[in-house]
């Protein structure tokens, strides 16, 4: 029987994202580095399947490495980025970002979209920083409270799923004691949830339980992954979402 990780590849590598994201967006952060650099080498972190990666490549001249823990994800990128016409070029590799094997100031911009949560926001800019060159950039999409008030429901989920959950204010003073200048932040529109993510989930839904419906944990990857946070995102919209934020290294 699969372990549950096999599970969640295979739930999620038919997804072109593995998270909330629009190209748009992906595009206008690499436009609000200031000044752009010059063909630049870029480390995506957690790149899963890759569309931010396959963005990156299609409107720069840039040599990209992605990162992911599974292989499946990988092996979907290279698909990927063998049939799109790229200015850029994509190359994967198996890692943990815990332990990126890199030498320092190997990069110009580190790019994560919706994976350093796993790391923790503090903790991943702290241990990323090494691997940029001097006056490099990095570029995360963070969820956020975007709101005071919270209700109690999504509140005590959040807090329970990402205890580092915080405002932007609170994510922008951790940016500035990690030693790095905030050039831009920019909340993701809500159709980046709603569409390009639980939209695709919930497509994939249907034959994903007519092949592992009988497992328990492959169960409970729909009935939690999707099912609870998409209507969780429906009631609670307005207190909480992505924002990019585009630094740059001291």
């Amino acid at each position: 029987m699969a372990i549950l990780t096999d599970y969640y590849t295979e739930f999620f590598k038919e997804l072109d994202r593995q998270g909330p994201g629009d190209d748009k967006y992906t595009e206008l952060a690499f436009r609000l580095l200031d000044p752009p650099p010059d063909h630049p080498r870029i480390l995506d972190v957690g790149s899963g399947t890759g569309r931010q990666s396959l963005t990156l490549a299609r409107i720069a001249y840039c040599e990209i490495t992605a990162v992911d823990v599974f292989d499946a994800f990988l092996n979907i990128l290279n698909k990927r980025a063998k049939k799109n016409t790229l200015k850029g070029t994509i190359s994967t590799r198996n890692a943990s970002m815990f332990e990126l094997p890199f030498e320092d100031q190997m990069f110009d911009v580190i790019w994560s979209e919706g994976s350093i949560y796993i790391m923790g926001f503090e903790k991943g800019l702290k241990a990323w920083k090494r691997l940029l060159n001097p006056g490099g950039y990095l570029v995360v999409s963070e969820i956020v409270w975007l709101q005071r008030d919270i209700p109690e429901e999504i509140r005590d989920y959040w807090n329970t799923v990402y205890p580092e959950i915080g405002t932007v204010s609170e994510k922008l003073a951790v940016i500035e004691t990690c030693d790095y200048q905030v050039l831009a932040h920019m909340t993701l529109p809500q159709y980046a949830w709603e569409h390009n993510y639980y939209g695709l989930m919930e497509a994939r839904k249907k034959d994903f339980l007519n092949q592992y419906g009988d497992v328990k944990e492959a169960r409970r990857i729909v009935e939690s992954e999707m099912e609870l946070e998409s209507n969780l995102f429906k009631n609670y919209k307005d207190y909480y979402g992505y924002v990019f934020f585009i630094m740059r290294k001291k």
